[in-house]
């Protein structure tokens, strides 16, 4: 009875822990049913496989073409990649003389991107294209979506020089530019650089017009100088004084009879020379730091030039006697401008090709002010001051201080008319070029002829030279001491206070080139 006590005790706890197990295996299984609904202590039986993103990146970082890629070439050649008017474009020069039609590029992209030029896929180094128009380069990314294009501009040309211009281009978001150089009075050298027209991918070419802004007074200096030689001028006549006035005794001045009447104090002693070379005893300080051509000023804005002159002559006294102190001032020119077409009776544009036409100059003009109305051969000009277009500026108005246009190749042509060389005929005498050539003194003794700065450190101590700038327009040319004159041109005009220096050496650098 005692065994079976005890069996019937044992067998109980064997019941009792067998239940047990079963209430625990069945708590875990709802905990584990529980965490697997959201549970933070799941742990997933079943290993995931790793996903890897796609790149995304499509940098185009380098482009070259190298003469082991490409047979014959005598010199490789780099390009620069710049985002120009917010263009990607891809500025490169390859030997003189060698073929683009069947160029092999070799090129550095993000990683796993792919190329096309032209809608074909590229290989670095392997791939030929025809590069003789604007290329179309895409980099398409890894993950097939981002895509970054770039235009590419192949020339033949001298790589020196080219770089030279396509820094500028590149550091200065400069769309377009025109370069010309002469050596012992021959046109050596002359290119067209990017766009024209950015929005058309119209390319320049090395006869398109631009802009010449304050390159123009040298324009005007030239009609002049003419006119003194042809007896009809006198660089002392005065402009405004009345008749009997500074001992003249019944000559009036040339432009007295436009604006006759009271005149500030100072304004009858000025004289033409006094206007070549902006010792007119008016400056910016008088009007209140405006400019009376390129202002917004009521005074002046929205005005006729006639209209401008006249406030000055009768409202503005001069700041010092005329003569003896530089103030460089855009009106000075304005006025000189008037003076041509009152002893010719032509317009000035008129009057002033018939004067280059004896250096054999067919294509110098004065612009219009409108966009929709240039010359079907003249760039287009981009600003870069946010809220102006580039045509902001009454071309009429400023047309014998600022206004004129002509292309690289013929401002060359022209400077070898007038720079005492022996293999182009001078327009003017030696005796009207040493007088434009040569500092007049002055009490601040500046470096100014008639129309012409002289000397500078990047250029020598001989040299003349003038730049010139407008909303959309930055110009410079060199009449150097080496027998090399240079040219450069541009369709937009950067802010950078850098930005005339660099033009400066970078034209200075083409010289030496060319040497």
């Amino acid at each position: 009875m005692e065994n079976n006590k005890i069996k019937l005790v044992k067998n109980s706890m064997f019941l009792f822990r067998g239940l047990r197990f079963l209430f625990f295996a069945a708590i875990t299984v709802v905990a584990l049913s529980l965490a697997g609904c959201g549970g933070s202590s799941t742990v997933d039986p079943t290993p995931s496989t790793p996903t890897t993103t796609k790149s995304s990146a499509c940098t185009l970082s380098n482009f070259q073409f190298l003469s082991t890629a490409n047979s014959g070439m005598t010199a490789s050649s780099s390009a620069v990649i710049k985002q120009i008017q917010g263009v990607n474009m891809v500025l490169i020069t390859v030997p003189t003389g060698y073929a683009l039609t069947a160029l092999k590029p070799t090129f550095s992209i993000s990683t796993n991107a792919s190329v096309t030029i032209n809608g074909t896929a590229a290989s670095s180094g392997s791939s030929a294209f025809d590069f003789t128009s604007v290329a179309t380069l895409i980099v398409t990314a890894e993950n097939g979506t981002n895509k970054n294009t770039y235009l590419v501009l192949v020339r033949n040309g001298n790589a020196t020089v080219d770089n030279e211009v396509y820094n500028i281009m590149a550091s200065y978001n400069i769309p377009g530019m025109s370069v010309a150089a002469t050596k012992n009075e021959a046109l050596v050298y002359s290119a067209g650089y990017g766009f024209a027209d950015v929005a058309a991918k119209t390319r320049t070419t090395p006869n398109m017009l631009f802009r010449l802004a304050s390159m123009s007074k040298q324009q005007t200096v030239l009609c002049i100088m003419t006119l003194v030689e042809e007896g009809k001028l006198s660089l002392d006549d005065y402009l405004f004084a009345p008749a009997g006035a500074n001992g003249t005794g019944s000559k009036e001045g040339i432009l007295y009879s436009m604006y006759s009447g009271t005149h500030a104090n100072g304004v009858d002693k000025m004289k033409i020379r006094h206007f070549l070379s902006h010792t007119s005893g008016w400056q910016y300080a008088t009007t209140g730091g405006a400019d009376p051509i390129f202002t917004g000023d009521a005074r002046f804005y929205g005005k006729s030039l006639a209209d401008r002159v006249t406030y000055m002559v009768t409202n503005v006294a001069t700041s010092y006697t005329p003569g003896t102190y530089y103030s460089y001032y855009n009106l000075d020119y304005c006025v000189l401008g008037q003076v041509i077409e009152k002893l010719t009776g032509k317009d000035y544009e008129t009057y002033l090709r018939s004067v280059v036409a004896k250096a054999g100059i067919t294509d110098m003009w004065v612009a219009k002010t409108l966009k929709a109305n240039k010359r079907s051969n003249e760039v287009t000009y981009y600003s870069q001051t946010s809220g102006n277009d580039g045509y902001s500026n009454d071309m009429e108005v400023i047309k014998a201080c600022g206004g004129v246009i002509a292309s690289a190749p013929e401002l060359m042509q022209l400077l070898c008319a007038e720079d005492y060389g022996t293999v182009v005929p001078d327009i003017l005498t030696h005796s009207s070029l040493d007088q434009i050539y040569s500092i007049v003194k002055a009490t601040n003794n500046y470096n100014y002829g008639f129309g012409w700065h002289i000397g500078h450190s990047a250029f020598g101590t001989w040299a003349s030279y003038h730049g010139g700038d407008l909303s959309g327009t930055a110009t410079i040319w060199v009449r150097g001491n080496n027998g090399i004159n240079a040219v450069m041109l541009c369709n937009s005009r950067n802010n950078d206070s850098g930005f005339d220096t660099a033009l400066y050496y970078a034209i200075d650098n083409i010289r030496t080139a060319i040497k």
